[in-house]
């Protein structure tokens, strides 16, 4: 008698730590995928820490969970970092990101990811990262790079208090990649929530859809507690972002652009 297993059954939740996207010991990321998944859209979760500290470990297990359960594949890089003694700048760092982009979209296959469906998302410094990717146009590779893409596929972006590129934000057009942006009260002096209303009229100039988010009393990035913690998170912003990956990922439903909300948690 034939025995029937049920495909999701033979599924695994996989990692592969520390893959190596360029020469310096800092350009590696770790990569979660499920092995059921073919052409999942692909997540990058890139740390903050100011330029200067910081690490991949920033993609903590509620934050997996919470993109895996949307059927995606994540990535988590590391990048070189401002250190006295060294001659890196916040260029570099963002130039490592996107790197890791682009190696990412040469060998989505092996991971079951989408080389064409890549969501950029960060946290304070890593907002900005995330920002340069989603919104920069050209890229002046490295010769060192492994990939040289014309292009980086960034369909969305979300930032978490962040700081935004003035180069990303003045070079905006109608069909670059929707935005979600949260941003707390009592926030962190170099990125206050004025830089989201400044983005926010950016976009609705340009016509790209995006929401805002103002946590009231909380503090810089916000994200972390009132979406990625699954404990703490509050339910209107959860169920707002739940709706921009649907239309970032799979181009599902017409969530209201533009909205600005405040929240009290």
């Amino acid at each position: 008698m034939a025995i029937l297993i049920h495909p999701n059954l033979r599924a695994e939740q996989k990692v592969e730590s520390n893959v190596s996207y360029g020469p310096h010991s800092r350009n590696v990321m770790d990569i979660y995928w499920d092995t059921e998944k073919k052409n999942a859209p692909i997540v990058f979760t890139i740390h903050g820490g100011g330029f200067k500290n910081g690490s991949k470990s920033y993609c903590n297990p509620d934050m997996q969970k919470l993109y895996r359960d949307k059927g995606c594949v994540i990535v988590s890089p590391n990048y070189r970092l401002l250190k006295e003694g060294t001659d890196v700048e916040i260029k570099d760092c963002a130039i490592d990101c996107a790197m890791a982009v682009a190696w990412m979209q040469a060998n989505a296959a092996k991971y079951g990811g989408d080389p064409k469906r890549i969501v950029a998302t960060g946290g304070s410094a890593g907002g900005y990262l995330s920002a340069a990717i989603a919104y920069r146009k050209n890229w002046d590779w490295p010769g060192f790079a492994k990939h040289k893409p014309k292009q980086l596929n960034i369909v969305g972006w979300y930032g978490d208090s962040p700081a935004i590129p003035a180069a990303a934000k003045n070079s905006l057009q109608k069909n670059d990649p929707p935005a979600f942006m949260i941003y707390g009260q009592r926030e962190h002096p170099k990125t206050p929530a004025k830089l989201g209303h400044d983005m926010q009229a950016r976009l609705k100039e340009a016509g790209i859809w995006n929401s805002f988010f103002y946590i009231e009393k909380a503090g810089h990035v916000p994200g972390k507690r009132v979406l990625i913690n699954a404990r703490q998170r509050n339910a209107e912003v959860f169920k707002a972002f739940d709706k921009f990956l649907d239309l970032v990922c799979y181009g599902k439903g017409k969530p209201t652009s533009g909205q600005f909300q405040k929240i009290t948690p």
